[in-house]
């Protein structure tokens, strides 16, 4: 009988990258509530109900996954600057956000073609969505209460 490769999953051991592992159970939350939304929001407000769910999804999902890919690209660097990378992060979404929200209250076009109350809502309720899918993968990650002697491999 061959040996077999020993299990990537050893118990005890600290995941290696916890932004990613956030990400993907805050973006398959997302997910679910943001097409659910965008059901809903079609039977009730037509194409333009679509079109504001479908924007507000994404625009969650852009902003706030940009914020955890941020948080991993510094993850080898010392707490300080993940601390500033981490506050950075959040006031350049937040001013982008805002520049956006301010051009998209001043546009007839948009007003136009997407339901501007399902996209508020639709981003309300996924956001939601994202911080509860976050939380959930953030508990069910394996994080040392104390420092590690060598680099973790996994």
């Amino acid at each position: 009988m061959a040996p077999s490769a020993p299990s990537p999953k050893i118990a005890g051991q600290a995941t290696k990258h916890p932004a990613l592992v956030m990400l993907r159970g805050a973006l398959v939350a997302a997910l679910v509530v943001g097409v659910n939304a965008a059901a809903v929001s079609t039977v009730a407000a037509g194409v333009p109900g679509l079109l504001g769910a479908l924007l507000g999804l994404l625009t969650v999902v852009v902003f706030s996954g940009a914020g955890l890919l941020a948080l991993h690209l510094s993850r080898k660097t010392s707490p300080t600057m993940q601390l500033a990378v981490a506050m950075a992060s959040y006031t350049g979404r937040i001013a982008i956000f805002g520049g956006l929200l301010a051009l998209a209250l001043n546009s007839d076009g948009l007003a136009r073609h997407v339901n501007l109350t399902v996209l508020g809502l639709v981003a309300m309720v996924v956001v939601m969505g994202w911080m509860a899918g976050e939380i959930w993968a953030w508990s069910r990650l394996r994080v040392p209460i104390y420092d590690l002697d060598k680099e973790v491999t996994a």
